[in-house]
């Protein structure tokens, strides 16, 4: 945002961070407090001159998203290899969801051996990034990506094996077989005979040392009980995918005739 005047403005009360200066809080400082208050809630947000084409939503199946190269510099020229392999991986994560967005699964690829060590948790014995960078490359990377198969690039995965062009569709009598699932209704709106087959489910990833661990959780508002499973690696879209099958496994176990399900992802 821009104030005009900003630093005359906020003269009066910024003479507390200057050195050896006997300062005094008095109504000048006051006034300029006020002032500076009031100028900040009517300020225009100003957001960054775009030059460039706009960004519109396309098909980007069998074709790159880009190419990104740099150079580093600073303590980041001293990595050893594995850990200038695993940064780029961390930016490539970061570049491709300015483009994607944050919802999309990514896939890595070519496969690289090091990336095993992301999706394990494991730190090298050998490495130069401190601890906590080492966790945010694990956090970022086993939340938003995938692997893909050893020594195959991934996007020649998904084009080889796709189907295009096939009927790859159930017949009509394997449609009948399906059970479908539909929107529920909100669960203040179901009919009291109907609330005993909902439940709430919820999953979370955090950060433990150096290893990622998962959680999910189902819930029966009705019954006032909730069962959880919990685990090692993965992420919080997989402890979410849990969760959803816990609470398919429990409908099943109780031989419920349908299920309301209701979930935050």
């Amino acid at each position: 945002m821009h104030i005009p005047e900003y630093s005359q403005i906020v003269s009066p009360p910024y003479l507390v961070t200057r050195k050896k200066n006997d300062f005094h809080w008095g109504p000048e400082q006051q006034q300029a407090f006020a002032q500076i208050k009031q100028e900040i809630a009517h300020a225009v947000a100003l957001s960054p001159v775009r030059t460039g084409p706009e960004k519109v939503p396309g098909e980007t199946q069998s074709r790159p998203l880009g190419f990104w190269s740099r150079s580093y510099r600073g303590s980041k020229a001293n990595y050893t290899p594995t850990e200038k392999e695993i940064l780029a991986a961390y930016e490539g994560v970061q570049a491709a969801s300015k483009v994607v967005g944050t919802e999309t699964q990514l896939l890595l690829a070519p496969r690289l051996p090091v990336l095993g060590w992301m999706f394990k948790a494991e730190v090298p014995s050998t490495h130069h990034a401190t601890d906590a960078t080492w966790s945010k490359w694990i956090a970022l990377i086993t939340q938003r990506a995938r692997m893909g198969k050893l020594n195959r690039p991934g996007i020649l995965e998904i084009i080889t094996n796709w189907p295009e062009g096939e009927n790859f569709g159930l017949t009509d009598e394997e449609q009948e077989q399906v059970t479908r699932a539909e929107e529920a209704p909100p669960y203040n709106q179901l009919p009291a005979e109907e609330t005993h087959y909902a439940l709430f489910t919820d999953g979370s990833c955090r950060i433990v040392g150096m290893n990622g661990k998962w959680k999910a959780a189902v819930w029966s508002p009705t019954r006032q009980v909730a069962e959880a499973t919990e685990g090692e690696g993965g992420s919080s879209q997989r402890a979410e995918l849990k969760a959803v099958q816990l609470a398919l496994d429990i409908a099943e176990r109780e031989k419920w005739p349908r299920l309301y399900l209701y979930t935050d992802s």
